[in-house]
């Protein structure tokens, strides 16, 4: 498996060092191999300007590091590191990020930044506390010696992130209710609020797909995509996972999309490895809210995923609207309800940090880091 431009055939090994690292842990989600396999492929159009390498060690570990040359963050070219998977061995790891340090010099770059699996679009970020809880759908999930092993290595904390889980909805709605109502008077007439589907999704697929950019292209490291890879991330299998009784689309008065809010049910019981020795696992590619929300078990955790604000209207307040909007709607649906990732420094955080403020005493918190480190502009030995 080496440096390639026309993508990488992984091999059985890659993924038994996953399964070694989580053997007998019924919170990991299997990882589903057809689908990597298939973004390391060829086929993958990631590889028509970008490059990838994969480090490993026969059975204790795998790396795999990412080079795009038309992307630089904060003024310096990178390389990313992804799809890190390790026993707890520093002398192992200390060779392989050495090897991919050494690679990413090759390549010009001046700073390594992880873990991200080939772009922030797909998994990435690393989780730093509550080892004990499962993982939802692109949640990192990981040891609790992962952090440390990197830190060992030289890797500093560059941006942190947390998931607030609100354990009671009925409570939310009750605290938010009014004040939804006052804030929706005030943009009356400006915008419509309807149920964001996975049909209504997917007939507006090549309207989202510019203002998607558009919306999140300042976010840190955001990596413009293709239509063919927007496609694939946000096309059918997306779409049918999607909550259609709590997503939110708005509209302006003339139709056109002004933001929205993606929810999904944690699915996370039905995809791990408890779910695959009670025999009613199901694969993640196959996930369907219309098949499989019936199968979840109370208390139901609704996730609020991605919210994106055209940036004409940013000033409009739609963040708050739609978070109330979503969660008065998830009533009856979900017992708890979540936001996901939010990046600590993002304004987004103060919804639930004034709800907190108000009396809100339903929340528990999960964290996450994204790791960076300096390197060298000359090779070092291994």
């Amino acid at each position: 498996m080496s440096n390639s431009i026309t993508g990488i055939e992984l091999t059985s090994n890659f993924f038994n060092i996953a399964k070694n690292v989580y053997r007998g842990d019924p919170l990991w989600i299997p990882e589903n191999e057809d689908k990597i396999k298939q973004q390391f492929s060829k086929n993958n159009p990631y590889f028509k300007q970008g490059q990838a390498q994969v480090f490993s060690d026969e059975a204790e570990a795998r790396l795999v590091g990412f080079f795009n040359p038309d992307v630089e963050i904060e003024g310096e070219s990178v390389v990313y590191f992804g799809f890190w998977e390790s026993q707890n061995n520093l002398a192992i790891n200390q060779t392989l990020f050495s090897q991919l340090e050494n690679w990413a010099a090759s390549m010009g770059a001046s700073r390594v930044y992880g873990p991200i699996n080939f772009s922030t679009f797909q998994s990435n970020r690393l989780r730093v506390d509550s080892f004990d809880k499962s993982s939802f759908i692109d949640e990192p999930y990981n040891p609790q010696y992962y952090p440390t092993l990197l830190q060992q290595l030289g890797y500093e904390n560059k941006y942190g992130y947390t998931t607030a889980i609100n354990q009671s909805v009925d409570n939310l709605a009750v605290q938010i209710e009014s004040p939804f109502q006052d804030f929706k008077k005030q943009v009356e007439g400006l915008f419509e609020f309807e149920r964001l589907t996975g049909e209504v999704w997917l007939n507006n697929l090549e309207k989202l797909y510019p203002l998607v950019d558009s919306i999140f292209s300042e976010n840190f490291a955001y990596t413009p995509i293709s239509w063919e890879t927007f496609q694939l991330l946000c096309g059918e299998s997306f779409a049918k996972k999607l909550c259609p009784n709590s997503s939110v689309i708005v509209r302006d008065n003339k139709g056109d999309i002004a933001g929205f809010f993606i929810t999904y049910p944690d699915y996370g019981s039905l995809l791990n490895q408890q779910a695959i020795n009670s025999g009613v696992h199901i694969s993640a590619a196959n996930i369907s809210y219309s098949e499989h929300y019936r199968l979840l078990k109370k208390p139901r955790l609704l996730l609020a995923k991605t919210c994106g604000v055209a940036p004409k209207y940013r000033s409009a307040k739609l963040f708050p609207l739609m978070s109330m909007q979503l969660s008065l709607w998830a009533q009856g649906y979900y017992e708890h309800i979540s936001g996901a990732m939010i990046r600590d420094d993002n304004a987004s955080m103060s919804f639930y940090k004034n709800l907190e403020k108000a009396g809100n005493k339903d929340f528990i918190t999960r964290r996450y880091t994204l790791f960076t480190k300096a390197i060298e502009g000359e090779s070092k030995e291994a």
